[in-house]
């Protein structure tokens, strides 16, 4: 059976979205129709329902998409690239919306994935190449063609990473609860009635932070939503780093096996970490591997138009396989670089013993800062590359800046602009009262008006086990001497803007509080309060490393080779207009990951025009309360995000630290 393409609304919007991005090829074939439901046979007999796009006359190149969230959430995606000449090929994934079998993340994905390629390629209409394409989990089942014989032929992979558990799990050597929590609660509900679904995202805030703070950490899912997901109990268990339980689901670790591969990701993205190492590992290997890195969160929906591009792009002749093109965030624009990460110059600034944040290179007396960590009312994370939508990208950190267990430490406006394009590094000297502590470090910017914003961070749990381990972003050197890599970034710090830098123990529920005892996740029946000592100047200094492509009066750069890049529009510089549709589906979409559609497109159908009343009333809702919020930003500047100088914490209760935050 064949039909005429219908879209859900928010199908119609993604398409429209695609139809306007600059850059794109004009449509060829509008006479698009599509093929429901055809039953594609896993190696155990289970049913994998499929979808396939196409018009009359079209080619023989095929766009191969599987994913967990729905085939009607990417049909606009599929039309576009139908009217286009090319075959598609929509799949939902084994226990998902009318596919056989139950939905067991990750474990099924190289069989079934093989079983779809040999059916594809077995095909008369797929005489040509077959490019996989999509993000987040739409990215692992591509990275788990790469274990079986029959691959694509090229790969275009947004927002993913080819070891799931290191990338987004436990990275640093917790667990990061918020991002599993939220992924557990959206597919319990992506498939039930629209009512229930409204139910759940409006308890969803509530139902992420009482289930993080669970005990036992297993029961989180339950707490939050009701359901009892076995994945979600599975990856508490096997939290351990190095778990062999997690070998099998470590795609694509023969680099030889990886087809030309184009990696979309993303600054505020859960995944980034991951799919930079993916990227240095193809590169390192020589594997065609092309790099684009945007200001994006999760679900974003400039991942979906640049990803559809650069599939289109990848079919023809001159396509790039190679180099890195990504935005410089504070309005740097987009470049294009040879390669990641660039030749830089070492800006270093210093910890002082009064709460600065010093570029001079002056030495600085040595000072002792203490604070105390207590799991009972943990640090919370302010922000972050979680999968939540509550709290994702670049927060605002002035409460969090106030709390009396986060150190804050705050440069002098800077002279000139200063971009940083890399990973930036801390080496500090960092003890506990226990011998299992956190150290959590956030790079922010503090604009002209004094509002402080989240840019990157580094993360790791410390441990006597973990001592002994080598770990990537963390070296110990001396007794309580630590040098932790943040995320990279790639950033313009505006003359007249400050730095700053927060030493905490904790981001929770990003990363799941440290109850102090031997088993990190499993357990938290003991809840153990300790003693944090950070030492700063003299013999000890407390040094943040910046990979600088410019240096500030009064810093003294290490000699690495100069930087030089040139700005590029290249079709990159999307608008940054937002809708009310636009920021309804973005809040909802980082919320299902790469499946940014899989809640409207069942609302829509069975809802019809009420859910057009539903958006109306939001509107009025959203516009009141910006309109309130704006007013009193007016009467109270303080309130409103304007800050001013606080009184010490000495003399709010907090810590013994003489520096404040703003």
């Amino acid at each position: 059976m064949t039909d005429a393409p219908r879209l859900s609304g928010a199908a119609r919007r993604e398409y429209r979205r695609l139809t306007r991005a600059a850059d794109m090829p004009e449509p060829t074939h509008r006479s698009v129709i599509r093929t429901p439901d055809i039953p594609v046979a896993a190696d155990d007999g289970t049913s994998l329902l499929t979808d396939h796009w196409h018009a009359e006359g079209a080619g023989e190149h095929t766009v191969l998409i599987r994913t967990p969230y729905g085939r009607d959430g990417i049909a606009g995606v599929a039309l576009f690239l139908a009217e286009r000449g090319h075959h598609v090929v929509v799949q939902s994934c084994r226990g998902t919306f009318g596919s056989g079998g139950s939905f067991d993340p990750l474990h099924d994905e190289v069989d079934d994935g093989q079983a779809t390629m040999r059916w594809l390629r077995a095909q008369s209409w797929a005489a040509g190449r077959v490019h996989s394409w999509g993000g987040s989990y739409f990215g692992v089942t591509q990275w788990a063609y790469c274990d079986g014989a029959d691959r694509p032929d090229a790969m275009g992979i947004a927002i993913s990473a080819r070891c799931f558990d290191d990338a987004i799990l436990y990275p640093g050597g917790g667990f990061s609860i918020d991002t599993p929590l939220t992924w557990a609660y959206v597919l319990d509900m992506q498939e039930r009635s629209l009512p229930a679904k409204a139910r759940a995202l409006l308890r969803a805030r509530r139902g992420f932070r009482r289930g993080a703070l669970a005990i036992p950490p297993a029961d989180a899912v339950r707490v939050a939503r009701g359901a009892d997901p076995q994945f979600f109990r599975d990856w508490v268990e096997h939290s351990d780093q190095g778990d062999p339980w997690w070998n099998p689901m470590h795609f694509a670790q023969d680099i030889d096996t990886v087809p030309p591969v184009t990696l979309v990701a993303g600054w505020q993205d859960l995944f980034l970490v991951g799919q930079l190492a993916d990227h240095a590992a193809l590169r390192d290997a020589g594997r065609p591997v092309r790099l684009i890195i945007g200001d994006w969160v999760h679900g974003a929906p400039e991942i979906t138009v640049i990803g559809v591009r650069e599939a289109l792009r990848s079919f023809t002749p001159d396509a790039r396989t190679e180099g890195v093109h990504l935005e410089v965030t504070g309005g740097g624009g987009w470049q294009e670089l040879n390669s990641w990460p660039p030749p830089h110059a070492t800006v270093t600034a210093a910890l002082t013993a009064d709460g600065r944040l010093d570029l001079s290179g002056a030495e600085s007396p040595a000072a002792a800062a203490t604070y105390r960590y207590d799991p009972a009312d943990p640090t919370p994370d302010a922000g972050g590359r979680t999968l939540n939508p509550f709290s994702a990208g670049r927060r605002r950190q002035r409460a969090r800046e106030r709390r009396r267990d986060v150190l804050v430490f705050t440069g002098a406006p800077l002279p000139d602009d200063l971009v940083v394009i890399g990973a930036p590094e801390i080496t500090l000297s960092f003890a506990s009262t226990n011998p299992r502590a956190d150290l959590f470090v956030r790079l922010c910017e503090v604009d002209s008006r004094g509002v402080s914003r989240a840019l990157t961070d580094g993360y790791r749990r410390l441990s006597p086990e973990a001592a002994g381990n080598d770990a990537d972003d963390t070296r110990s050197h001396d007794a309580g001497r630590v040098t932790l890599e943040l995320a990279p970034l790639a950033h313009r710090f505006a003359a007249g803007s400050r730095m700053r830098v927060q030493v905490s123990s904790g981001a929770h529920p990003l990363h799941l509080r440290n109850s102090g005892t031997d088993d990190p996740v499993r357990d938290h029946s003991r809840l153990i309060p300790s003693d944090q000592i950070l030492h700063v100047g003299g013999s000890t200094p407390a040094l943040l490393a910046l990979p600088a492509q410019g240096t500030v009066s009064g810093s003294e750069p290490s000699r690495h080779p100069p930087f030089t890049a040139a700005c590029h529009d290249d079709g990159m510089p999307l608008a940054r207009r937002l809708t009310l549709g636009d920021a309804v589906a973005i809040g909802l979409g980082s919320m299902i990951g790469a499946g940014v559609f899989a809640v409207w497109a069942p609302a829509v159908g069975v809802a019809g025009s009420g859910i057009l009343i539903a958006l109306a009333i939001a509107a009025v809702v959203a516009y009141c309360n910006a309109a309130a919020s704006a007013q009193l930003a007016a009467v109270h500047p303080v309130a409103g995000g304007r800050t001013h100088t606080p009184a010490p914490r000495s003399d709010r209760g907090g810590g013994s630290w003489p520096g404040g935050a703003s």
